[in-house]
């Protein structure tokens, strides 16, 4: 993975807390991809034994590992879900926004006025897993990348781009301009998404939990929409996302 730029990092944390990264995935993510933006690995010692892995690593690149106890690891997680293993950290390294104009990826995600951080990691590690080239987010009205996101995406926020931009709707129009379509998922109206064929560059934009705003709605090529068989009028955002972005994929690999 390429180094991650620490110099302009702006990425937050509870107000009271200072950044960190918990759980056994996320820490042991940036000890692969990363382990510059960690400071200090602090574990509880009964969990020693299950975290020996996660701890031979940091000792390997040189990032000192002490042993705090359970009061101490839930303050600085702000969490006691924090599976005994809690690291101090540098703010999250957001990609450079610059970087969407040289882009060659088949398939990226924006994310519009996402605020539930459980929805948005779990939305970074479905980009990940499904291969896209970076995820888009704008900083007004949308969780930043939190420790609560990072837990939620399993790791997967060490490992794919994040891009917290200014103007969602000039970033899509920038990015388009490269050859990519704009795809938005809908709740209802769109187009049927197994009746959808795909270009062969996508954007998939997916709305947060009060929607899409009409100005990023517009920028869409594409309105699709996942049929429901049930009763259930949609799909959490992370999980409709997840659906489409498969389908994109599996069209592209028979094509």
């Amino acid at each position: 993975m390429k180094a991650r730029n620490f110099v302009n990092a702006t990425g937050p944390s509870a107000p009271h807390q200072q950044p960190c990264v918990y759980g056994i995935h996320p820490v042991s993510e940036w000890l692969r991809a990363c382990p510059v933006r960690l400071r200090t690995v602090h574990y509880e010692p009964r969990s020693a034994h299950r975290l020996a892995e996660l701890l031979r690593r940091a000792e390997s690149v040189g990032v000192a590992a002490r042993p705090s106890d359970e009061r101490a690891l839930a303050a600085m997680a702000g969490t006691p879900h924090h599976q005994g293993v809690v690291a101090s950290a540098a703010p999250f390294p957001y990609g450079e926004p610059d970087a969407l104009s040289t882009t060659t990826a088949q398939l990226l995600l924006a994310a519009d006025q996402l605020q539930d951080p459980h929805n948005l990691g779990a939305l970074l590690r479905t980009a990940e897993a499904v291969g896209a080239g970076g995820v888009i987010t704008p900083k007004d009205n949308s969780v930043p990348v939190t420790a609560t996101v990072e837990a939620a995406a399993a790791g997967a926020a060490a490992l794919i781009p994040v891009y917290r931009v200014t103007n969602l709707t000039r970033t899509l129009q920038a990015v388009k301009k490269r050859g990519y379509w704009i795809v938005g998922l809908m709740a209802h109206g769109g187009i049927d998404l197994f009746q959808f064929s795909a270009p062969d560059r996508v954007i998939l934009v997916v709305g947060g939990e009060t929607g899409m705003r009409p100005l990023v709605a517009r920028q869409c090529d594409f309105a699709v929409s996942i049929p429901m068989f049930g009763r259930v009028e949609s799909l959490n955002a992370s999980v409709a996302a997840a659906i489409i972005a498969y389908e994109l994929r599996r069209q592209w690999w028979v094509a």
